[in-house]
């Protein structure tokens, strides 16, 4: 997409401000969420994030959540949208 966030503000780490966004480059739907609850802080959660790789796209690399992570955030999060992801997210992960 043409840039490189270099650092996070320490209020998006701190999770006192919520940042959303969401990028739809070439039907990749990626969305950044600086607010969610793992157990962790927002350094430890970088630290174990993965790092995902899309050929073809202008978007080449980026950091998520890991998998075990992912499941935790929607977890806790305990909506009805969130369950239905986890079943998706666990069924995908399967294939």
């Amino acid at each position: 997409m043409g840039f490189e966030v270099v650092e996070f503000p320490e209020d998006m780490r701190n999770q006192v401000k919520i940042i959303s966004l969401k990028f739809t480059p070439e039907d990749l739907d990626l969305e950044l969420i600086t607010r969610f609850e793992i157990g962790k802080t927002f350094e430890e959660a970088y630290e174990s994030a993965d790092e995902v790789n899309i050929i073809g796209f202008p978007l080449k690399k980026w950091k998520g959540l890991n998998f075990d992570d992912l499941i935790e955030s929607k977890a806790r999060a305990a909506r009805a949208k969130d369950f239905l992801d986890i079943d998706q997210l666990k069924k995908n992960k399967a294939l």
